[in-house]
């Protein structure tokens, strides 16, 4: 998740021949559809894999529906990013998104895209029952930085806690990674990993991110002690590097 929280007005420049980009930092957006640049996707995604436990999953674009609630893949996106500013230990965020409208400027304003799941199945737990098309994950790509410094993405990753322990984070991380680099970004950055969060931590590392920094007594989470501050680290992810 960014960190970058200097507000500025969106400005339309061009960032290569091929894309096309409204540069904000990344907590400031205007609130769209998660479609920027898709025309750029279209050999990617849908990109469909298989999870741990054999079920069949797709990595798509949010599907939005103004007539029916619950297929609003918009409103099953937003209760996951109210859910785990809730649970208050990944994201730095304390207030949840009262509107759509709000969460789509933050989470809908440049590429975003969705786990949905193309089979039945059960959760991790093998407790309870998933139906198709259930929305298991969700993550964005946007600048982390406006104009000059905009080639550098940011990402935030949201995993719906009771299909976590199947691989969709790892399955996100590596979708990132090619959507990004051919949307045009030069390297990704992330922020705020929480020392705390060794699930996330583990996997940057392992798909090739390495840490750059070291920021000390960075966020109040839950489930510390009293009075206690998290460390967080910065993961860098040289894009041009990543093989074709």
């Amino acid at each position: 998740v960014a960190s970058s929280t200097m507000a500025v007005t969106p400005i339309y420049l061009k960032h290569s021949s091929t894309a096309h980009r409204t540069f904000t930092t990344a907590y400031q957006g205007t609130p769209s559809d998660g479609k920027h640049n898709h025309h750029l996707l279209t050999h990617l995604i849908p990109y469909q894999s298989t999870l741990k436990d054999g079920r069949k999953v797709e990595v798509d674009f949010f599907h939005h529906s103004p007539t029916d609630i619950e297929e609003d893949e918009w409103y099953a996106g937003m209760a996951l990013m109210n859910l785990v500013i809730r649970e208050g230990q990944s994201w730095p965020f304390e207030e949840e998104f009262a509107s759509v409208e709000d969460w789509r400027g933050y989470f809908l304003s440049h590429s975003a895209f969705i786990v949905r799941a193309l089979d039945n199945g059960m959760d991790s737990a093998k407790r309870n029952s998933s139906s198709q098309g259930e929305v298991l994950g969700c993550f964005y790509i946007k600048p982390n930085f406006p104009g000059r410094c905009s080639h550098v993405c940011n990402g935030g990753f949201i995993t719906a806690p009771r299909f976590r322990g199947l691989g969709i984070g790892r399955l996100m991380g590596n979708v990132f990674l090619r959507a990004a680099r051919d949307l045009g970004y030069k390297s990704s950055y992330f922020n705020l990993v929480f020392k705390s969060n060794v699930g996330s931590i583990k996997l940057w590392e392992s798909l090739g991110f390495k840490r750059v920094s070291t920021l000390e007594n960075a966020a109040r989470l839950e489930g510390l002690e009293p009075g206690e501050l998290d460390t967080a680290f910065g993961y860098r992810y040289d894009l041009e590097k990543l093989p074709v």
